[in-house]
């Protein structure tokens, strides 16, 4: 806590040196900010201090800004360094940065930065792959020994090469043809003969992963074995480059946000102060699609005017049917939704997973309607209004715990992303099964509940 209070208060101060155009005194002391917080000072500037700032921080510190910042927040600080200075920057900073750098350019400025950057082809061999591809956050930052030199010389070799500490996670053993074999740790380095050859300690069970594999399942394989680095490899075996933790827990932390975000129908760019404009265009179609799909609801209550005009007490307990089953469906599709980027869950689990359903949907729609229909005894004094309630709410708890399973693995089956869509239709579904079973079983027994 004291810390976050040093930064802030460093941050203030800066701040103020900044307004008063005491550049030099400003420089200084940020220098004692981590780059995260500098990153978080910088962005906070209007975008002219943001730009007379930037040229006078050492282009090493501005480059570690660019590590720190997300997709949006990166736009704002190219801006402020500008095109023309970027090259220098971006020898700063490792290549899988670089290449993050250089996507957001236009194809033009992409094509002048790479020719003006000395390992300018390694950063274009990333370009090459997709965004959100192993071999697009790959980094080259990665200690490969081949597997016929002897301990000794490994030794020697990593005294010359001194190897960052974030470089030396693994040390990949390779073969004469750069094809991974797998890895060895520092420790069994240290402790076996001198003469020993690499290839005679190496541990080869490696998980690595391809060029082509999705960000998410990369970093879901380093959750699963509890790795600290996932070596990539191409289609014939050969190492690329490397994925260390630091970046695939922004990968889980990014793929759960747009999950989320998606859920209720937003981008996954969407922030609190994002232009009016976006917001609009990026909510507006969902609420379209909930606007639809409540008047489908509506519909069905229409189906009853009779039943209603006749026991307008029915009235006062929809609110209970549709929003437990509501709250039951959107719980079951929440789990489904997230097992199903996990790996957990698949169109074929879809028996296993619905049995499961039906239990809990029975124990909880037990419950719930027991309860229910006893305080709608206590309130409205009739017996078959709160068996009528109790039983609506066991039944559409039930079909709102199976269609939680359904609708997710029914979506992925089409192809559609499960967490786009899913609590739209489950709402629905919950809401029109509700009043169906509520109003329906009302109409049956209607004369002794008027």
């Amino acid at each position: 806590m004291a810390e976050d209070v040093v930064t802030r208060d460093l941050q203030d101060d800066a701040r103020s040196l900044i307004d008063g155009g005491e550049w030099q005194k400003a420089v200084a002391l940020v220098s004692a900010l981590h780059p995260a917080d500098l990153a978080d000072l910088v962005l906070s500037l209007e975008e002219d201090g943001r730009r007379e700032f930037l040229d006078r921080l050492p282009t090493d510190l501005v480059g570690q800004l660019f590590e720190e910042v997300e997709d949006d927040e990166l736009r704002q600080l190219i801006r402020g360094v500008g095109v023309e200075d970027l090259p220098a920057v971006l020898e700063e900073v490792e290549d899988d940065v670089a290449a993050d750098v250089i996507q957001q350019l236009e194809p033009e400025e992409q094509a002048e930065t790479l020719a003006q950057l000395d390992r300018g082809d390694e950063v274009a061999e990333l370009l090459r792959y997709g965004d959100e591809s192993a071999g697009g956050i790959m980094s080259r930052g990665y200690v490969a020994l081949n597997e016929g030199i002897s301990v000794d010389q490994a030794l020697s070799y990593l005294r010359v090469l001194r190897p960052a500490a974030d470089r030396a996670y693994y040390l990949y053993i390779i073969d004469s043809a750069r094809r991974l074999i797998g890895t060895v740790s520092i420790r069994d380095l240290i402790v076996s003969e001198p003469s020993t050859r690499l290839g005679e300690i190496t541990l080869r069970d490696v998980h690595a992963v391809s060029t082509e594999t999705d960000q998410e399942e990369a970093a879901l394989l380093l959750q699963r074995y509890n790795l600290l680095a996932v070596p990539v490899v191409d289609a014939e075996g050969h190492l690329e480059g490397v994925m260390t933790a630091d970046d695939l827990i922004d990968v889980l932390q990014e793929e759960a946000t747009e999950d989320m975000y998606r859920m209720v129908g937003l981008g996954d760019e969407e922030r609190v102060f994002s232009p009016v404009r976006l917001s609009v265009k990026r909510r507006l179609p969902w609420m379209l699609v909930n606007l639809i799909t409540a008047f489908i609801a509506s519909a069905v209550v229409g189906l009853f005017d009779t039943t209603l005009g006749k026991a307008t007490v029915l009235a006062a307990f929809m609110p209970v049917v549709a929003g437990q089953g509501g709250n039951a469906g959107t719980q079951t599709a929440t789990i489904a939704v997230r097992s199903i980027a996990l790996g957990d869950l698949d169109v074929g689990d879809i028996f296993r997973a619905c049995r499961k359903e039906i239990f809990v949907g029975v124990a909880n729609g037990a419950a719930i309607g027991s309860v229910a229909g006893f305080a709608a005894y206590l309130w409205k004094q009739n017996e078959t209004l709160s068996v009528v309630l109790g039983t609506a709410l066991f039944l559409n708890i039930v079909a709102a715990t199976m269609g939680g399973v359904l609708i997710p693995l029914g979506l992925k089956s089409m192809k559609v992303d499960p967490a786009l869509a899913a609590n739209i239709f489950v709402t629905t579904v919950t809401d029109v099964m509700g009043f169906v079973f509520f109003l329906g079983l009302a109409t049956l027994v209607i004369g002794r509940i008027a």
